[in-house]
């Protein structure tokens, strides 16, 4: 259905209260990766993550190239600059799912998984897919304290091995069969890049799936993550649409002439649970208020969005585009008298034939996993449960989980 174009509507149902208070409502934002842990283990795996270190506490490690290459058993073959010396090492790589960051990566495993409360070795990454820069971003201050976040490192993801590490770590052991780039004959940054624009991978495939303001708070340098307009543009491609909190948990954006509610699915894909999103006591967000869960829950306009898109079309607003695109009357069942005939429109709008073979006008909606139909002249506002209309009129999808193909 097509969202409202008011502040509880587009704009501010997108300032959803969801999963920042799955991180136990921290104050502040959180830093959550751009993508989930599966995006970033197949991004990386077999492939070249060249980097710098810009905020390195020795000044002649700084600008310099690293490299790491990541085998898909988790072997991570690596020539580093540290302390003024060009070292090979082989260590151990990981991509590990995190219900507070969404996706952490650590290099030589530290720890034995990430601490929700602390990155302890464990960082969240980044990716852009416009320019495709990579980059991972950590914490600084006292021990047992956040303190700020900064660049831990900066680079991009190759397909090969540039010529500067090999001469610069001849004792390494490369994978059989990785290409040795030699138009990368610099171990400074900046001339690596010049050296070979083309070599970066670009768009890589999932990674337009990402939620506004995943670029890190490091990165934003303390300026608003997320726009009112970032959030618009976001709510319009994804009503109706199946989306992830960081801990995993699946969700559906519901935004409705007379509410907006987000759906929490079960691992069947059912609706669990339904919460209406509200504006916030200072009117700088939105709460949603689950029905089920006696948690309120709330999001911050200008922090990082937690919930993260996944492309999927949800099964029940899936049975109304049907509807909709065949353009003729649909039969569904209507208490004893056996059936109703609507034909859906674009916009909410449907019809039902009377009994004299005329039109009555209506309304039609989704609401807490059911589809509700409102018609002229009627006090009753009739309603199906998704799957069991989806089942009448043959359109149930061949996903388990209620997305659709």
């Amino acid at each position: 259905m097509r969202a409202r174009r008011t502040m509880m509507g587009l704009t501010a149902a997108a300032l959803m209260a969801v999963g920042a208070a799955e991180a136990n409502a921290q104050s502040g934002p959180l830093n959550y990766s751009s993508h989930d842990a599966a995006f970033f283990s197949e991004l990386l795996t077999d492939r070249v993550w060249l980097l710098e270190r810009p905020n390195s506490a020795q000044a002649g490690d700084r600008g310099l190239v690293w490299g790491i290459h990541h085998a898909a058993d988790g072997t991570a073959r690596a020539c580093i600059h540290l302390d003024g010396v060009w070292q090979a090492r082989v260590d151990r790589w990981r991509v590990v799912s995190s219900p507070r960051f969404r996706t952490l990566y650590n290099y030589q495993d530290a720890g034995t998984e990430p601490d929700p409360g602390h990155v302890k070795g464990h960082v969240p990454i980044f990716y852009d897919p416009g320019t495709g820069r990579l980059h991972s971003e950590s914490v600084g201050g006292s021990e047992g304290s956040q303190g700020n976040w900064f660049v831990l490192s900066l680079g991009w993801v190759q397909e090969s091995w540039p010529q500067a590490l090999k001469d610069a770590c001849p004792d390494l052991d490369l994978p059989a069969g990785l290409p040795v780039n030699a138009k990368q004959i610099s171990v400074l940054i900046e001339e690596a890049v010049a050296q070979d624009f083309d070599a970066a991978l670009h768009t890589h495939p999932g990674s337009h799936l990402r939620a506004p303001g995943a670029t890190g708070l490091a990165m934003s340098a303390g300026a608003q993550a997320v726009t009112a307009a970032d959030l618009a543009r976001f709510l319009a491609a994804n009503d109706g649409h199946v989306l992830k909190s960081p801990a995993g948990t699946r969700m559906v954006l519901v935004l409705g002439a007379e509410r907006d509610e987000l759906w929490r699915l079960d691992e069947h894909g059912n609706v669990a649970d339904t919460a209406v999103l509200l504006p916030s006591a200072d009117g700088a967000g939105i709460a949603a208020q689950w029905e089920r869960l006696p948690r309120r829950l709330e999001y911050r306009l200008g922090d990082p969005f937690p919930l993260q898109p996944t492309g999927e079309r949800y099964g029940a607003m899936a049975v109304t585009d049907r509807l909709v695109a065949a353009g003729r009357p649909a039969a569904l069942p209507f208490g004893d008298v056996g059936g109703i005939s609507l034909r859906f429109h674009e916009g909410g709008a449907v019809t039902a034939e009377d009994i004299h073979g005329g039109e009555l006008d209506g309304r039609w909606r989704w609401s807490r996993g059911q589809l509700h139909v409102s018609l002229d002249g009627m006090a009753e506002t009739l309603a199906w449960p998704w799957r069991d209309l989806a089942r009448h009129v043959g359109t149930i999808p061949a996903s388990s989980d209620g997305a659709a193909e």
